[in-house]
């Protein structure tokens, strides 16, 4: 052989030899039928590098460096499959074959979600708010999927942070309300398979499309692309909110000609749900279209709306629910034989979504998308006016007042040592037929009386024809119009390094407004304040809704009471860096954001006008420039074991929505109380500040063939919040809003996910989480009535200067109450059976405790603990007295009889009501049955929730805001009288969900 030839031989397998690098190769199989899956792709997220399955399910990588690295496999048809791989240097490694299994077991848990009472997701008061993990799960984090599923029930909250904490994005763009921070889950409407595909980031971890936020980041991808070509529909049968449900999708899928389109429709129904007098209708559509132009350019539209109409239900006290169960509502009565609610939803959210997606280079990134979102959102109440008050659980309605009512014309002592002689005055014949007409579901005492209320309008149309009815119907609008931009650049720099750089701009208008409803047969409504007209001293002024239209005369349409918009506008920038090595993944992110907010008054309110404060027209606004920065670290300990520490470190901006003092009246803005260190009694009034957010987490992943899963510890502070609620004081006729400034809070716990893997069919999941989530420290109150009332003497005030000292400004004790956000501990076990042939079968048994009260903070100020000297407008002193004493009680005191009063009261009024804890039981079957060489299949679910059908389960609620007084003792002594106690939402007991899809 000549010489030079030979040389040239060795020396190319030389070079090859040293140029030979690591690879890895697997299959693909179906894991029911065994069968190859072609056409799927599978990444290696470190290398940034992927690869399609051949027909045979093969796939291969080639001339791999060493490291760890992440293991994807992603497809419409399965659930992810997601493997940590450690490369060894020229390793050849043969994973064999992945089994996948179809998304036919994970649609059926998503199908079987037993979503609490949709009636209380937006009440009045906005106290109540969906779970924060409702449809984030569709993941293969076990915890979460926990959260999502079997805990909503509950309405539990991840790590115990309010929903405004975690942000969903629809194709990369911001869609959280940015009035009042939320995601609003109901506008989706049940099109469950249109919102299927879906990136969810667990709290602060890194977020490939966002900057990402405290409670995690879901993106939910509507493209059409993203959808398997086919056909869907399905029936349902349930006895929760809605009986009936049925679905259709169909979906192209890529064509030749390089176009997409997607369709969805549902439609859910019930006469009557599982809550008394509760009915619903909604239909929704979905449509997607994509147009893939060339190798770098996409374009894509999509568009959805949930048109709704639905009843709502209420919480009641204990004693209403021992007469009646757990089952009922308030809300309705019988008109000509027909039940009628009086609290009726109306909502429908039309939104358009457009995408452009631009692959400037291999490594190269852009993806810009619009969307518009428009809700209309409206619920009707009863309205009344020199009248009794129409609700039929109000509490002079219920036996219990007939004795409180006694017992409260008598101080304590007497209470506490004479009652048979005070329980003697009471009238037990009436407290029986009370009792026997509730006990007895007599409904013309306890449900609305519509007929009654008909008839009081009658009679007034005779007595004064041109006066205000006594009842009407009236409807509280709450609009959102949002247009938002997003827009995000990525480029994979090398190897190691990935630049992720976006901006984020959003503009919304909250429109907030009444209108007339429903006259019930009254001749017409006069627009003024009834509960100032109730105090009315001459000045017409003051009882005014609008000066600009005074005494106006509405009819059923017409727009009256209230009419303001919020304007709010925000921008961001965020850039991050993620740096890949073999032990070791650095990430760390910057974001800067602008936000500004104004009110615009559409009406000239005469309470505001009296006391010198802006209603009408463009409101002062506030502006906030706020930083945040993040960073995580993870450590590779193997290809199976890692750690992963996040922190962050961010300014929030207060939401609109809960920055003014009573927006429905006054432009006047919630402002920090700044209190003097060396006299309490001093104090300073500064602009809302924005919120302070440091949290951090450490993270223990593990995966192996057997055990899979991750072990979590969190802790977080937020510092300078704000929190408002309100309520209705009948004392002094009016609405009362109370507002916290300063609130510090601690989020601490830790949640874990473990999934065992007994053999081919059968594997248990336990997942779980044990935190506590209190108020670090006492926060500044500020009281006021929205009729302008003096709320010491309830006298409206004359003039500016006497409106100052309406208000009410003191400390309020809240130091080491705990965050209401559902339970803060919640467990669950898992048996999940799954069978080759397509049997689906699970059963789960979860334990929730420490769920605590949403607290109402009149009862921890400083005049109800405390008492103290108060001074009204005309600098009168008014003593109060207060339920608790400063400092220690001494042995004598102890012993005595006052002791043993302030104990009592501290029970009654002064402290946060822990529910009883308890376990649910859920199960589920589930069948795919094959059809014309499995190119058609039949899937049959059937879950059972709360199969041990226990009813005493408190899900939520709230402390009442009023606490009786006793106003003819000198020092207005706090009655111990339960005569406003607390209210109660209930878990469902036993129910049900039943649901035939066919897939073609």
């Amino acid at each position: 052989m000549n010489r030079n030839l030979w040389l040239f031989i060795m020396l190319f397998f030389s070079v090859s030899a040293f140029a030979q690098k690591a690879s890895l190769r697997g299959v693909l199989i179906d894991f029911g039928t065994k069968a190859p899956i072609a056409g799927v792709k599978v990444s290696l997220k470190n290398k940034n590098i992927s690869v399609t399955s051949s027909k045979d399910g093969v796939f291969i990588f080639k001339n791999l460096s060493s490291g760890a690295d992440e293991l994807l496999v992603v497809s419409a048809d399965y659930q992810p499959y997601q493997q940590s791989i450690l490369i060894g240097k020229d390793e050849k490694i043969d994973l064999g074959n992945i089994a996948l299994i179809r998304v036919e077991k994970a649609s059926q848990q998503e199908e079987n979600i037993q979503l609490f009472d949709e009636s209380v997701l937006d009440d009045d008061n906005e106290t109540s708010s969906q779970s924060s993990s409702y449809l984030s799960g569709a993941s293969d984090d076990i915890y979460l999927n926990a959260a999502s599923y079997n805990y909503s029930p509950m309405r539990f909250s991840i790590r115990g942070y309010d929903q405004s904490a975690s942000t969903t994005y629809i194709n990369g763009i911001n869609f959280n309300d940015q009035e009042r921070g939320r995601f609003n889950y109901s506008s989706l409407g049940g099109l469950n398979d249109a919102f299927r595909n879906k990136d969810v980031i667990n709290g602060i971890e890194n977020a490939p499309f966002a900057f990402g936020s405290l409670g995690g980041t879901t993106n939910i991808n509507t493209r059409a692309t993203a959808f398997a070509a086919g056909t869907k529909a399905s029936v349902a049968y349930s006895n929760r909110s809605y009986n009936m449900r049925a679905t259709a999708t169909h979906s192209t899928g890529l064509m030749n000609n390089g176009w997409a389109f997607t369709g969805s429709a549902v439609w859910r129904w019930a006469k009557e749900g599982i809550i008394e007098g509760t009915f619903y209708n909604s239909w929704g559509y979905f449509l997607s279209a994509e147009k893939m132009i060339n190798d770098r350019h996409s374009i894509s539209l999509a568009t959805y709306g949930a048109p709704t109409k639905r009843s709502q239900s209420a919480a009641v006290t204990q004693e209403v629910y021992d007469f009646r169960g757990i089952y009922y509502n308030p809300y309705w009565g019988y008109q000509n034989g027909e039940k009628r609610s009086s609290r009726v939803v109306n909502s429908f959210d039309p939104t358009v979504v457009a995408n452009w997606d631009f692959k400037i280079t291999d490594k190269q990134n852009l993806k810009t998308g619009f969307g518009f979102h428009y809700s209309n959102y409206s619920n009707t109440a009863l309205g009344f006016y020199n009248a009794a008050d129409p609700r039929p659980d109000y509490y002079r309605n219920l036996p219990s007042y007939q004795i409180n009512d006694v017992l409260g014309s008598y101080g304590l002592e007497d209470q506490q040592n004479h009652m048979d002689i005070i329980m003697g005055n009471v009238d037990q014949d009436l407290v029986d037929e009370l009792t026997g007409q509730w006990v007895n579901n007599n409904t013309d005492v306890t449900q609305i009386n519509w007929n009654s209320l008909y008839q009081s309008n009658y009679l007034n149309n005779v007595a004064n024809p041109d006066g205000s009815a006594k009842y009407v119907l009236e409807e509280r609008h709450n609009d959102l119009m949002t247009t938002a931009l997003n827009s995000v650049y990525s480029n994979q720099i090398n190897r190691r390094l990935k630049l992720t750089a976006g901006v984020e701009a959003n503009y919304s208008r909250g429109m907030h407004y009444k209108t007339m409803n429903d006259l019930l047969g009254g001749n017409q409504w006069i627009d003024i304040d009834q509960f100032a007209e109730r105090d009315f001293t001459g000045n017409m002024t003051i009882i005014q809704n609008d000066l600009r239209h005074p005494n106006r005369k509405i009819v059923e349409g017409d727009r009256f009471g209230y009419d303001y918009n919020m304007h709010i506008v925000k921008a961001g920038v965020f850039a991050q860096n993620e740096w890949n090595w073999t032990k070791f993944d650095l990430s760390y992110a910057a974001r800067f954001t602008y936000t500004t907010f104004w009110r615009e008054g559409k009406m000239e309110n005469g309470r505001a006008a009296v006391i010198g404060v802006q209603s009408y027209g463009k409101g002062k606004s506030l502006s906030f420039y706020d930083p945040s920065f993040k960073a995580g670290l993870v450590y590779k300990i193997n290809g199976r074991q890692r750690l992963v520490l996040n922190g962050l470190v961010e300014t929030r901006a207060p939401y609109a929505g809960y920055a003014y003092v009573a927006p429905r009246v006054k432009d006047t803005q919630i402002q920090k109380v700044v209190v003097n260190p060396k006299n309490p009694k001093q104090y300073r009034l500064e602009d809302l500040p924005s919120e302070k957010i440091y949290s951090y987490d450490l993270t223990y992943q593990f995966t192996t063939p057997i055990v899979k899963g991750r072990i979590t510890g969190f802790h977080t502070i937020t510092r300078d919040g704000v929190e408002g609620t309100g309520y209705y004081n009948d004392e002094f006729r009016t609405y009362i809003n109370h507002t916290l400034s300063g609130v510090n809070k601690r989020y601490m716990g830790v949640e874990a996910g473990i999934s065992v893997k007994l053999n081919n069919s059968f594997s248990v999941e336990l997942a779980g989480t044990y935190g506590d989530y209190r108020y670090t420290d006492d926060a500044m109150g500020t009281m006021s009535a929205e009729n302008g009332a003096n709320l010491l003497t309830g006298e409206l005030p004359v003039n500016a200067e006497a409106a100052k000292k309406s208000d009410i400004r003191e400390r309020v004790y809240i130091k080491d109450l705990k965050v209401n956000n559902g339970p803060q501990l919640a467990a669950s076990i898992t048996l999940d059976y799954f069978h080759p042939k397509m049997w689906f079968a699970d059963i789960t048994l979860s334990y929730f405790d420490n769920n605590y009260l949403d607290f109402s903070p009149s009862h921890f100020t400083e005049m109800n603990y405390y008492g103290g000297t108060y001074q009204d407008e005309a600098g009168q002193d008014i003593q109060y007295s207060g339920y608790r004493k400063k400092g220690t009680y001494t042995a004598e005191e102890r012993k005595s009889g006052k002791y043993a009063q302030d104990k009592a009261l501290v029970e009654m009024f002064g402290t946060q009501e822990k529910l009883k804890g308890g376990f649910m039981l859920d199960a589920s079957v589930g069948k795919v049955l094959y059809l014309n060489n499995r190119k058609q299949s039949l899937n049959i679910n059937l879950s059972f929730s709360n199969i041990l059908n226990n009813k005493d389960m408190v899900t939520g609620g709230y402390q009442q805001g009023r606490i009786a007084r006793n106003n003819k003792s000198q020092t207005k002594d706090i009655q111990l009288v339960d005569r406003y106690p607390n209210k109660y939402y209930y878990a469902w007991g036993f129910n049900c969900f039943l649901n035939l899809g066919y897939k073609f």
